[in-house]
Parts: structure tokens; C-alpha cells; sequence
């Protein structure tokens, strides 16, 4: 295997959502799959995942390596550890999908689009706070304790995870999508930073994506909602999770050598201003 050819992917968030799309394409593929997430029960909130030993099983006969190891990012101490207990399990780590985020509570169906004052401007500080633990300072964290060893091993590839919403002004979203912007902006700023130590950094930003969380609180909504989603994406529809994961894909092969810090928008041509 050449020296910078990824094989030790890490994903936070990993047990449900896009984080479980990512885990199960790539597994396909081949790749050796560190998984975290905030806790092991985080995997059937929406009912994607029996149990973490029901995936593990199923993510083994895929792949030759997969772990799975709780964690809290909010804090860099959480951060520092995993990757303490990942080096002990794993040679190297080769790339690092910052894919963790969530909203004033992580688990609530009625967060992020289900109660219009989740994410106001007008929420107390503490959720403004914990908004941004979840998607900025999870990915920062994550990042700080993995770049030294990218940096030390002279290759890697870094995909954040951001949103359509930090593109762009959106009523009642303020705390998320200034949040998930700081994620772009951060990807553009390391992408300079390391743009001379052979790791590339790029940002996705989905769309709407049919996941077990996006089911859940468009329930809790407008039964119009999905309608208004399709009719307003240019290709008429609202994207899979297998949408995505070939973005990642490519995004982690060297086809995208020459590539960084871009910001990809995968989102069914919804917005089609520069990012």
C-alpha cells in the first residue's frame, strides 16, 4: 500500500445520520473505520441501528477493521482521549470526516425545524453555547487533536461537515447556521494553514437529506413541508444519504490530490449562489 493512500478513516457522529451513511459506504469500499460517537445508545433514536454491536457486526463483514468508541467532543479533553485510545487500536489515522453536530438537545425531534424557536437569535445564551459545542467545537477539538498527527505523517485528508443554512440568511435558524458557517470558514483557514503538509482539508455542505432525524422532525411539521423541499430543488427531490457519501468517497481517494479548501454543496442544485 503506498505511503499516503487512506486506509484509517475516523467519522464523529458516526452512529446514525449522514455519519452511519458514511460508515456504511465506506465499509463497502474497503476502508479500516474509526467511529465515534457521544454515546454508544445514540444509534436508535431514530431507530437507524439496532444497537452499536448489531452495526459493528454488520459494518465487520465488510471491512477488515472497524472500532467504535464513545466520546464527548464538546470538550477538547474528550477529544484528546479518543484519539489516545485510537492510537492504541490503529497505526495511523489517514483522514478524518468532522461529521458530529446536533442542536439544543442532540436527540430532539422537534429541534432544528420542528419548533421555529430552537435555533432563534432569541434563545438563552446557554443554547446559543451548547449550539455551537455540538457543530463547531466538536469539529474544532476533533481537528486539533488529529492535524498533529497528520502533520507528523506528512499526508491526510479532513472533510467537515457543515449545511446548505450557513450559506445564507435563514429565519430561526441564527444559532445553527452562524455555527455550521464557523465550520466553513475554518476549513478554508486550515486548508491555507497545511496547504504545505500533503493534507487536504474540504468542507460538504448537504441539503435536506432523508435521514432518520430529517423523518422524525418533518413529522413533527407541516405534512407540506416535504412537497415545498422537492418542488423547490432544482432536480425535484430530497436527497438520500447516498447522495452524499460518493462526495466523500472521492474526497478521501486521490482523485482529489489537487483539491482543498472547497466547500462542496450537495444539495439537489436547492441554492445555486457562490458558497
Amino acid at each position: 500500500m503506498a505511503k499516503n493512500q487512506i486506509k484509517n478513516v475516523l467519522i464523529t457522529g458516526a452512529s446514525r445520520g449522514l455519519g452511519l451513511a458514511y460508515a456504511n459506504h465506506l465499509a463497502e469500499k474497503g476502508y479500516n473505520l474509526i467511529l465515534t460517537d457521544i454515546s454508544s445508545t445514540a444509534c436508535n433514536v431514530y431507530g437507524e441501528v439496532v444497537s452499536i454491536e448489531n452495526l459493528l457486526k454488520q459494518l465487520s463483514e465488510k471491512t477488515k477493521k472497524v472500532v467504535f468508541y464513545e466520546a464527548d467532543l464538546m470538550t477538547q479533553d474528550g477529544a484528546d482521549n479518543l484519539i489516545e485510545r485510537v492510537k492504541k487500536d490503529f497505526d495511523t489515522i489517514d483522514a478524518v470526516i468532522t461529521n458530529a453536530g446536533g442542536d439544543i438537545k442532540g436527540d430532539d425531534i422537534n429541534a432544528s425545524g420542528g419548533k421555529a424557536d430552537k435555533n432563534s437569535f432569541f434563545i438563552d445564551y446557554k443554547d446559543h453555547e451548547s449550539i455551537f459545542k455540538r457543530n463547531y467545537y466538536t469539529c474544532l477539538h476533533t481537528l486539533r487533536s488529529v492535524v498533529p498527527i497528520l502533520v507528523k505523517q506528512k499526508y491526510g485528508k479532513i472533510i467537515t461537515v457543515s449545511s446548505v443554512n450557513s450559506g445564507f440568511g435563514v429565519p430561526k435558524e441564527t444559532a445553527y447556521a452562524t455555527a455550521k458557517a464557523a465550520v466553513v470558514h475554518l476549513t478554508r483557514c486550515l486548508a491555507v494553514e497545511l496547504r504545505d503538509k500533503g493534507i487536504n482539508v474540504n468542507c460538504i455542505m448537504p441539503g435536506p437529506i432523508k435521514t432518520g432525524r430529517f423523518m422524525a422532525t418533518l413529522k413533527s411539521r407541516n405534512s407540506h413541508d416535504l412537497k415545498d423541499l422537492e418542488s423547490t430543488s432544482r432536480l425535484t427531490r430530497v436527497g438520500n444519504p447516498e447522495d452524499v457519501c460518493p462526495v466523500v468517497e472521492f474526497l478521501l481517494s486521490s482523485d482529489s490530490d489537487f483539491i482543498s479548501g472547497q466547500i462542496i454543496r450537495v444539495d439537489g442544485g436547492l441554492f445555486t449562489h457562490p458558497v
